[in-house]
């Protein structure tokens, strides 16, 4: 019979918790008859055909579980053959028991119908309808065999054919259950395994997006916050469930002012651990969370910046057709008036002003021309210690200085940064150059290389000695065409940052007393 029956296991995952439970009714259930008859408290019907027999195959169906819960927890066999050696013990214990018993009558066959509906429920296929099958054959030979013997009074053929539809019908039901229930188990498998996918790329998107992401709760204790916020914040420590107060106390403060005026946006800020100006901007979520969204202000000056040279370029040509052609015209008829023969010394000293006035208005020019045609920076990778070791081994040469009047200090020599070095140079000219000019003690300049402690970025600091500068010098030192010298043309520290910006760098000024000025550039880290 079984080797002429195909046999269809569960191939999925095995539910061995299940297994384990059924054998823990097989001991109640042999247990309790056990007891029962031994106690003399059981019905009158067990036991009462042949009460040893009873009591044998209780103690062995009992001792069989047992032993059963033992394999599954060591897992000696495989899921399928405990299932299947398992149950057909099953049936073989139970049709014994209802022998012993007295027969169908005895109503013992109706615990057959448990065991088929758990084997059902634990296998696929046909397996379901082969318990079937053998429980009933199982009662239809006992029937036949007590009929022939005369074990009982009346040979119940009927029971043992209603018996068999019921387990049939049995099977059937537990198996349609059974494949509904596993059909279902995988949907819910698969729609956890799509959740989880889609929560680790959404994981993946926020901590390589290159804007800052920090979600707070309704008390504002941090719940998310990716790397680049964690970079932009300078937060060193682990930040989750802390109060954003305790982490950034800024951006808390820009909180408090975005709740207090409902409004889209903050003003620019700057962390005490930082080292960037930051633009957040709020937008609130359900349940009382706020969504916090960090950008770099240098990078979006840089995106700005594109609008500003167009703008700037119409201006220049502008410029070029209306001063320079005039100007040229200047300049050339005041050369003419200083070729004359016998010209007066006071008409000789107005064509020197006419020249170096129409010099100082085209070098405005050029400067602004320079600005609108700046070509895209073509970044390369160097070590910042030796360029600046080799750039000032020159400016000695050029300025004629000692070398005790620089001082070069390198906190990392082997700080890699990522710029254009024509336009670095063009940048470090101008703050030095202007340094040496301020600058009354020696050193006259001291310039500084290191890494940030919070963001690992790379900086380089100039410090001059000289008598530092107002507040409303400060204030002003970056724009355009603003200067302190009559001769100077006020574009070159707009210009110095315009190229720090095009690099993804920023320059600031640090700080500024009676001392001295220190100027500083924070470098990108990153390629």
């Amino acid at each position: 019979m079984l080797a002429g029956t195909e046999v269809e296991l569960d191939t999925s995952t095995p539910d061995w918790r299940a297994l384990y439970l059924f054998n823990v009714y097989r001991i109640t259930v042999s247990t309790i008859f056990v007891a029962s008859v031994l106690a003399d408290v059981s019905p009158n019907f067990l036991g009462s055909f042949n009460e040893r027999l009873f009591l044998i195959t209780g103690w062995i169906y009992s001792s069989f579980a047992l032993l059963s819960i033992f394999t599954i927890k060591k897992q000696y066999f495989t899921f399928d053959i405990q299932v299947l050696g398992q149950f057909l013990l099953d049936i073989l214990a139970i049709v014994i028991l209802m022998h012993s018993s007295g027969g169908v009558n005895s109503g013992l066959g109706m615990l057959l119908v448990i065991v088929i509906a758990g084997g059902s429920l634990l296998t696929e296929g046909r397996t379901a309808f082969f318990f079937a099958a053998v429980a009933s054959l199982g009662v239809l030979v006992h029937v036949g065999l007590a009929d022939i013997y005369n074990w009982f009074l009346y040979s119940s053929y009927t029971h043992a054919s209603m018996l068999g539809v019921t387990f049939f019908s049995t099977a059937f039901l537990a198996h349609t259950l059974a494949r509904r229930v596993r059909a279902s188990e995988k949907l819910a498998k698969q729609r956890g395994r799509h959740l989880r996918f889609l929560g680790q790329l959404n994981a993946q998107i926020v901590e390589n997006i290159q804007s800052g992401i920090i979600v707070i709760d309704i008390l504002e204790h941090i719940s998310l916050i990716n790397g680049v916020a964690r970079r932009l914040l300078g937060i060193g420590t682990e930040p989750y469930g802390k109060t954003l107060a305790s982490i950034a106390p800024e951006l808390a403060l820009q909180v408090i002012h975005w709740n207090n005026n409902c409004s889209i946006t903050v003003p620019l800020f700057r962390p005490a651990t930082g080292d960037l100006d930051l633009i957040a901007s709020l937008k609130e979520l359900k349940e009382g969370s706020i969504l916090i969204m960090l950008e770099d202000a240098t990078l979006t000056a840089q995106r700005a910046q594109q609008l500003k040279l167009a703008s700037l370029g119409r201006l220049t040509a502008s410029i070029a057709h209306e001063i320079r052609n005039p100007l040229g015209a200047i300049s050339h008829a005041g050369q003419l008036l200083a070729e004359y023969p016998n010209i007066s010394k006071d008409v000789a000293r107005l064509t020197e002003i006419i020249a170096k006035n129409s010099h100082r208005v085209n070098t405005i020019i050029e400067n602004v021309l320079q600005l609108s045609r700046q070509v895209p920076a073509k970044t390369e990778s160097f070590n910042l210690c030796f360029w600046l070791q080799s750039y000032i081994d020159e400016l000695l040469l050029k300025e004629d200085l000692k070398t005790s009047d620089i001082l070069l200090s390198c906190h990392c020599s082997h700080v890699i940064i990522y710029f254009d070095p024509s336009q670095l140079y063009q940048v470090v000219s101008n703050l030095c150059e202007n340094g040496l000019r301020y600058s009354q003690t020696p050193p006259l300049l001291e310039l500084t290389v290191g890494m940030t402690e919070e963001s690992n970025r790379p900086y380089l600091e100039i410090q001059d000695h000289g008598e530092g500068m107002t507040d409303k010098t400060k204030a002003q030192i970056f724009e355009p065409f603003f200067t302190t010298e009559n001769k100077g043309t006020g574009l070159g520290l707009y210009l110095a940052r315009e190229i720090c910006e095009a690099n993804q760098a920023s320059l600031h000024l640090r700080s500024t007393s009676h001392t001295g000025c220190c100027f500083c550039i924070f470098f990108s880290s990153n390629a």
